[in-house]
């Protein structure tokens, strides 16, 4: 189903998942030391309609350093694991994804 612009349902849904990990990470940037921050549980319905329904949305966030906890309930960055340069480039990269007036049209 075509709405205007272009844009599907679909593509909505990754622009939202864009924006969410972009949270994430942010908040992550923003306040390292909080772990309240750096732990995400799975199960989270809000979590799992954004971002752990569509494929790689996990995945991504392993790449940012987040790591399976607790027999996979949780991802969790260490705090010993935060990698400023991984986070900053993430959040780039999916900033300028959200930014790009091409986005859902390729």
């Amino acid at each position: 189903m075509e709405r205007e612009r272009g844009f599907t349902d679909d593509d909505a849904k990754v622009k939202r998942a864009f924006q969410t990990l972009l949270t994430y990470v942010g908040n992550v940037v923003r306040n390292p030391a909080e772990e309240k921050f750096r732990k995400i549980r799975l199960s989270n319905q809000s979590f799992h309609e954004r971002v752990g329904a569509l494929q790689g949305g996990i995945e991504f966030l392993e790449l940012c350093g987040f790591e399976k906890i607790e027999g996979g309930e949780f991802l969790l960055i260490p705090r010993d694991k935060v990698d400023m340069a991984v986070l900053n480039s993430a959040g780039a990269e999916l900033d300028s994804a959200i930014k790009n007036p091409f986005f859902g049209v390729l």
